[in-house]
């Protein structure tokens, strides 16, 4: 964990906004590219579970960056608790959603499933290229 702090605190805002941009479009032409295939070779409910997901991971990221902003303007006495405690509640709601997705409709669940973990293997990707150009540079 102390490895990806320092990995994350060598970039500029602007470098990390540039990521997260970048990811956005990238997962969105990955879950373009899912959400056909999904179509045609497995049931409608997999290809709007797609698309749910990749909604789910950017509102994710957003909400990240939203509560860190939070933290770092209030300063609380334990800002690495409050931090914690908003992650906690973020992804069990998230969790809670992606479940009921799943229990209302198999094929919605893991297409919602599949559509997150698109937008987070393109922000992982992105973060690894931009850290081995910081390597290079």
């Amino acid at each position: 964990m102390n490895g990806l702090t320092a990995l994350i605190e060598q970039f500029t805002l602007p470098e990390l906004a540039r990521v997260l941009r970048r990811s956005v479009l990238v997962s969105l032409a990955l879950a373009t590219i899912a959400f056909v295939v999904a179509l045609f070779v497995s049931s409608p409910l997999a290809s709007l579970g797609i698309c749910l997901g990749l909604g789910l991971g950017i509102l994710n990221i957003r909400l990240v960056t939203a509560q860190t902003a939070k933290v770092a303007t209030t300063s609380p006495a334990r800002p690495v608790r409050a931090l914690a405690s908003m992650t906690i509640v973020r992804l069990g709601v998230m969790t809670a959603v992606v479940i009921g997705l799943a229990i209302v409709s198999v094929p919605l669940g893991m297409g919602t499933i599949l559509g997150v973990m698109i937008f987070y293997l393109a922000f992982i990707g992105n973060l690894i290229g931009v850290a081995l150009r910081h390597k290079a540079a």
